[in-house]
């Protein structure tokens, strides 16, 4: 991090407008103690050139996974501010916001870093389309169609073929998302690993693995007159034709994220899980 002025960049969808007032109030708080940028998450662009000491980021999970695919790859590590519902990654409230930020420049905390995704799409040996993800890369069929035909690689060698209606790479970060509705494992984020889940697989025996994060996994689709697609994130969408090819491997870029509570990953999957509670038998 820079040693003079702390440089601050604000990124949300400003198309929101409870995102652009809380935008607003940060500014009005923050310009006289520190340098500030803005980054519009609702306008469509990716790998943005940009300096920063700390990107705040306004919104929900969701806009930290777009704001990483701006500002990752120049690695402005990344404060979430929790504007939704479900948030693991945005972990403070706009309240919270000045307190925290002002612990974060007296302090310089050490971001803690994250697996991210890249994933590439080949039509016939050309490269279609290419995009890094926090979460996930899911391939799946679209609304009304049938089950989706996939065969999936890990470093080249052929495990499985799937009918089911899709299938989920995931990182750690993402195994609590997409990937755990659909019945994966959770694995804490920290790790080096890569979650495949299927979804709703027609053969029950077909169940999610956790592989290495320096596994290479790619899959194809066989599936005739079947709408499908590939999904980035939630956010990046293309669709498929039959025999496009999907490559997934763990990306040179890392997400960073700054940590402003003390909160541990098993706390925060109590608190938005709804796990636990106190043993019946330990009442009285």
């Amino acid at each position: 991090m820079s040693k003079g002025r702390y440089r601050v960049l604000l990124l949300g969808n400003m198309e929101k407008p409870y995102v652009a007032e809380a935008i607003d109030e940060a500014v009005r708080a923050l310009r006289d103690r520190v340098d500030i940028g803005h980054c519009d998450l609702g306008e469509p662009a990716e790998d943005e050139s940009v300096e920063a000491d700390l990107g705040v980021v306004f919104g929900g999970d969701g806009a930290i996974l777009a704001a990483a695919r701006r500002v990752a790859a120049a690695g402005v590590p990344l404060l979430g501010v929790n504007m939704g519902r479900l948030g693991f990654m945005a972990e403070i409230t706009s309240d919270q916001l000045l307190d925290s930020l002002s612990q974060i420049i007296e302090n310089r905390p050490d971001p803690v870093e994250r697996l991210m995704l890249h994933c590439e799409l080949r039509r016939k040996e050309q490269v279609i389309r290419r995009a890094r993800a926090v979460n996930d890369v899911v391939i799946s069929r679209e609304a009304h169609s049938r089950l989706v035909e996939m065969a999936l690689y890990i470093n080249s060698e052929k495990v499985t073929t799937y009918a089911a209606d899709g299938l989920i790479v995931s990182t750690p970060t993402g195994s609590t998302a997409h990937s755990l509705a659909a019945g994966g494992p959770i694995v804490l984020p920290d790790m080096d690993a890569l979650v495949i889940t299927p979804i709703c697989p027609h053969t029950l025996s077909n169940r999610p693995l956790v592989i290495p994060g320096s596994s290479k996994v790619e899959i194809e689709v066989y599936s005739r007159s079947v709408e499908m697609a590939l999904t980035v994130d939630g956010q990046v969408f293309v669709r498929l034709h039959n025999h496009d090819r999907i490559s997934v491997a763990r990306d040179e870029t890392r997400l960073r994220l700054v940590r402003a509570t003390s909160r541990t990953f098993f706390e925060t999957l109590r608190t938005k899980l709804r796990w636990g509670g106190q043993p019946y038998y330990a009442k009285g």
